[in-house]
């Protein structure tokens, strides 16, 4: 391929056809920049509406695809172009790193919330597929939580989905990936028939530094996976209870249920995946 550039003279007038063909866009874009007064043809004629352009007019357009790969919108290239000084526009390019951090930021917690969540949805299925459903010893390291203290009554599909948490979340601008765990005390009975619940979900990003937090982790927790109707969950529990005794495990009177797949993901309960958590350590005898 000849890459060579060809040198023009100076007053030629090339038509819209031609500047399209060597500038490698549409037609349609340049009538585009037009109207939004980047690229003004310098030629109009009367009689059949042809546009014409100067060599110096065809090359600004170079320089606003380069704007382009910069992130900057057509509508904010007009006064840098109106003004002709584009390389001492500080205030421009300021505040175009600003809204690209943001940008960044935002696109980084998006990845690292849809990377968690094709996570769970691996993790869920092969639970069901093989009906993982033994109790099993686990170290979790320390992770902060946001957290949020409600009232509990009873219905799953509320507490999970939870329009108040969802709200004061964005009220406290704050991004969120991973499970959704409720946490639950005084549950001896197994039968999860407390008022009170605390919902928890992981923050990314920069978090509100005055939202409340908690960690969790740290220890060893038993684990064991419930799958189907969470109206079943007790069960679960109350397994976990028993294996404990028979393997001189002492809990603590407390529970995290960890929603692997649920209403997030899917309204067939019997999909549903969640991960009971007992905090806990081995009795020395």
């Amino acid at each position: 391929m000849n890459n060579t550039k060809i040198c023009k003279k100076t007053n030629q007038m090339y038509s819209i056809g031609e500047v399209a063909k060597l500038c490698n866009v549409s037609r349609k874009t340049l009538r585009f920049y037009e109207q939004l007064g980047l690229l003004k043809p310098d030629h109009v004629s009367v009689e059949n509406g042809y546009r014409y352009y100067t060599e110096e007019t065809m090359n600004s357009i170079p320089v606003i695809k380069y704007y382009k790969q910069m992130g900057f919108k057509l509508q904010e290239m007009k006064g840098v172009q109106q003004s002709g000084d584009y390389f001492y526009q500080e205030n421009i390019f300021l505040t175009k790193l600003e809204e690209l951090k943001l940008e960044e930021r935002r696109i980084r917690n998006s990845y690292t919330a849809v990377s968690d969540w094709l996570g769970l949805i691996r993790e869920g299925t092969l639970a069901s597929e093989n009906r993982i459903q033994s109790v099993n010893v686990k170290y979790f390291e320390e992770e902060n939580y946001v957290f949020l203290e409600q009232e509990f009554c009873h219905d799953y599909m509320d507490a999970v989905i939870n329009i108040p948490w969802v709200n004061y979340l964005e009220e406290q601008n704050c991004a969120i990936t991973g499970p959704v765990i409720l946490r639950f005390e005084d549950c001896e009975a197994g039968d999860f028939q407390c008022s009170k619940m605390m919902i928890m979900q992981k923050p990314i990003g920069i978090p509100n530094p005055k939202m409340p937090k908690r960690m969790i982790g740290g220890q060893m927790f038993l684990s064991s996976y419930h799958i189907g109707d969470l109206a079943k969950l007790a069960q679960q529990y109350k397994k976990m209870q028993v294996w404990a005794k028979e393997n001189n495990y002492q809990c603590k009177n407390e529970v995290y249920q960890r929603y692997v797949i649920d209403y997030w993901s899917t309204m067939n309960v019997d999909n549903f995946v969640v991960e009971l958590l007992i905090p806990a350590q081995k009795i020395r005898t």
